[in-house]
């Protein structure tokens, strides 16, 4: 919970809110990538990385929870935003979801914050975008959920870029299987997919797709490889 995000949640229903504004454009998953109009406030990640369940912030802290509506069951998860303010811009990572956020009001990071305004102010009027195909310091990483076996697997992307449109698995020999996702941001096979290892074919929502080999049944454990999705 944010204490004082509540409260400037609370704040904004008596105070005009810029309204969310949008033009035609879309990526491959059909969202909006024009730029909204809405309010910024600012929190702190106490552990991990928020409801996307990255294992700690992205480097620089510079991050962002979205409303229930933007985070969208986690389909924003890993993605990038630019936002802008009175101060400048900032790219921040979506990490999190800010529930008690309405519809154009995000959640960043102080580090963030301070970016685009000056913190003392806590509440500022920001547009935010979709960055398309950000630059990435990592290739791809995995993590396999605590609990998984070779009957249940839920398996975590990380360091892609664009949101995700799917991930599949296969052993070898074996045929794909698309797996699901949760809310929080972890790939299910309900099923599982098997003892491993497992090639993973990871497609983002701009159409780029990818597949890393060698992925171990290893549960809690961040699995780097030399794979980039673009």
């Amino acid at each position: 919970m944010r204490p004082l995000q509540a409260v400037l949640a609370a704040a904004l229903a008596a105070t005009s809110l810029l309204p969310a504004s949008a033009l035609a454009e879309s990526d491959r998953s059909g969202k909006s990538t024009a730029a909204t109009s809405g309010k910024a406030t600012f929190y702190e990640l106490r552990s991990g990385g928020g409801n996307c369940s990255y294992p700690s912030p992205p480097a620089g802290d510079l991050y962002v929870a979205l409303p229930r509506r933007e985070y969208r069951a986690a389909a924003a998860c890993g993605g990038y935003l630019t936002v802008t303010g009175p101060r400048g811009s900032v790219r921040v990572k979506v990490v999190d979801q800010c529930p008690e956020c309405p519809a154009g009001h995000i959640d960043l990071s102080r580090k963030a914050f301070a970016r685009v305004a000056a913190p003392g102010r806590g509440m500022v009027g920001v547009t935010y975008s979709p960055a398309a195909d950000p630059k990435l310091g990592r290739p791809l990483s995995f993590r396999v959920k605590e609990g998984s076996s070779q009957w249940w697997l839920a398996l975590l992307v990380i360091d892609h870029g664009n949101p995700l449109a799917s991930v599949e698995v296969k052993t070898a020999g074996g045929a794909w299987r698309k797996l699901a996702r949760a809310d929080y941001n972890y790939w299910i096979a309900e099923s599982g997919a098997g003892q491993g290892p497992f090639s993973v074919r990871v497609t983002d929502t701009r159409g780029h797709r990818v597949t890393a080999h060698g992925v171990r049944l290893a549960p809690a454990t961040v699995q780097r490889t030399t794979t980039k999705m673009y």
